[in-house]
């Protein structure tokens, strides 16, 4: 099944043929170039690959399309396109095993991670993004993952807030397993366990 829908909205993984729209919407001016490519190509250079007009990030997501990998959803609301979310088995986030938070876990396939959630701004507000994630929830539960994790920061950064409001997540239910200092703030991982079950494609 490719898509997985909760009230209006659906999931819908990215693939070839969805790959213009995921440029059309990461692409724009509510976000900032990075194509969920943080996960697997942050770097030294990472400023200037987020600002450069050739979207060398498109270009990586694109690459790992093409390989076969999962990246994430497009998130469709009454057939029209408002968000897209980095979300899956965690090893498919590879850089996961070493930033703050995150690396206080393994990298198990049976876990899912929440990488990215990028709403466009007209569709912000209103208990959106706790919808985005009730719709993953439900899809990592029907794809057997025994866990969810995300990784906000406390106290919410803007910089990071693709990365969801640690309010959001604790009021679906997901508890603070771990954090780790940075500067005057942490960032803190975060796990709701889904129980286990028949393994399935994200």
């Amino acid at each position: 099944m490719c898509e997985t829908a909760r009230m209006s909205l659906s999931l819908l993984p990215l693939t070839a043929a969805r790959l213009q729209a995921f440029r059309a919407l990461l692409g724009g001016p509510d976000f900032g170039g990075c194509f969920c490519a943080v996960w697997t190509a942050h770097g030294p250079d990472w400023a200037a690959r987020c600002g450069d007009p050739a979207q060398p990030n498109y270009a990586e997501a694109a690459r790992r399309v093409a390989a076969g990998e999962h990246l994430g959803y497009l998130v469709e609301d009454d057939g029209q396109l408002v968000a897209w979310c980095g979300a899956g088995p965690k090893p498919g986030f590879p850089l996961l095993a070493s930033k703050l938070a995150s690396r206080l876990s393994p990298m198990d396939p049976a876990v899912w991670s929440v990488g990215c959630l990028a709403l466009s701004s007209a569709w912000r507000g209103a208990g959106r993004s706790a919808r985005v994630l009730e719709a993953v929830i439900e899809r990592a539960r029907a794809s057997g993952a025994e866990a969810l994790e995300a990784y906000p920061t406390l106290p919410w950064d803007e910089p990071r807030s693709y990365r969801g409001a640690h309010s959001t997540y604790a009021r679906l239910g997901f508890a603070i397993v771990g954090r780790e200092a940075e500067g005057e703030g942490e960032v803190l991982l975060m796990r709701l366990e889904l129980g286990s079950g028949p393994g399935a494609a994200p």
